[in-house]
């Protein structure tokens, strides 16, 4: 069989055979979605070509965060490393800056941004600021964010979906008065599961009991433990829209002299250390963080090489993990089979 070269490459896209070389070698002198075109047209014909030379310029993207963002290691920490390392097996060099308040206040845009080849936002920060980079016109995809102000590709958890699979779990084991927990103002996402929750109580036919819902709380432990306090009546069970504040409701409710799942269940969003090292070990439904990385970065490298495609959001469909902190009742044993047991 012909091997494949770089004038069928060339006859395949249309352009030169001299485009064809400069894009491979990574030159001057062709656009970064000509580049990508070449190389994606190129494994698919099977053309071999030496990727990576450390003399090459490599195309170049550029994460950004705040620094509330980049210290949530066990959560953001994940989506970061997968993100990194998807973009150095694309061939992209990959670099990471921390926006500050005082850069969100005052509006200013590192100017080194028209360097790179494209832009990851990971979660929320403010979104006058988020749109100022999107109208630099540099390809642009937001992770665990999105808004109908900006318009700009976004890779997101599925969260009315995946709550309701949480609050579904509870009610079919009788667990029918559920609390909530989380700050609904805090980020979409948070918001998101709210709305989940009371969908699924309304199409379980359960009324909504907002002496049990809180949702307005700074993510401290004094904070939570004096809003737990005034609860006149504790719930069956609580829903946390994070593993942090489903740790500390774990703590406080055993202080209070309740035992886990026996008197009260919990079930959160998020799967991280919080839930595997909390005794018991917290059911939780959550997102796939490591294809979330891998998801943003494949799908950056398409919105450079399609410029004019309209903008797509993306959501993953959270998992179960059944852990120890649901109290299921004798008939529904079965449901444990709906997740994952882990």
């Amino acid at each position: 069989m012909k091997k494949a070269s770089m004038q069928d490459i060339a006859n395949a896209l249309g352009i030169s055979k001299n485009s064809v070389s400069q894009a491979l070698r990574n030159k001057a002198g062709v656009s970064q979605q000509t580049r990508l075109l070449v190389q994606k047209k190129a494994e698919e014909l099977g053309y071999q070509y030496q990727k990576n030379d450390e003399n090459m310029d490599r195309p170049k993207f550029l994460l950004l965060a705040t620094e509330f963002a980049f210290s949530q290691t066990s959560f953001f920490g994940e989506i970061t490393k997968s993100i990194e390392t998807e973009s150095l097996k694309a061939g992209f060099q990959i670099d990471t800056h921390t926006l500050t308040e005082n850069d969100i206040s005052s509006m200013t845009i590192p100017p080194f941004i028209k360097e790179y080849d494209g832009i990851i936002i990971l979660s929320h920060s403010d979104n006058s600021y988020i749109g100022e980079i999107i109208s630099t016109k540099i390809p642009i995809i937001l992770v665990d964010h999105h808004d109908p102000s900006l318009l700009a590709d976004a890779i997101l958890s599925k969260n009315t979906d995946g709550t309701f699979q949480a609050i579904s779990l509870l009610i079919e084991n009788n667990l029918q008065r559920i609390g909530f927990i989380g700050d609904i103002n805090f980020s979409p996402s948070y918001l998101e599961r709210y709305r989940g929750y009371h969908r699924t109580l309304a199409e379980y036919g359960i009324p909504y009991d907002d002496s049990i819902e809180i949702t307005q709380i700074e993510e401290t432990q004094g904070t939570l433990f004096n809003k737990l306090k005034n609860i006149e009546e504790m719930p069956d069970a609580w829903f946390c829209v994070n593993s942090g504040l489903a740790f500390m409701l774990n703590s406080y409710l055993q202080s209070a002299g309740y035992t886990i799942p026996d008197d009260i269940s919990i079930i959160c969003f998020d799967d991280t250390e919080f839930t595997r090292t909390a005794i018991p070990p917290i059911t939780n439904v959550a997102t796939d963080l490591h294809y979330m990385g891998q998801l943003a970065v494949r799908s950056l490298i398409n919105r450079i090489t399609h410029v004019d495609e309209p903008f797509v959001h993306q959501q993953i469909v959270p998992q179960l993990n059944i852990r120890e902190s649901v109290r299921f009742t004798e008939k529904n044993e079965n449901n444990k089979k709906r997740g994952t047991m882990t």
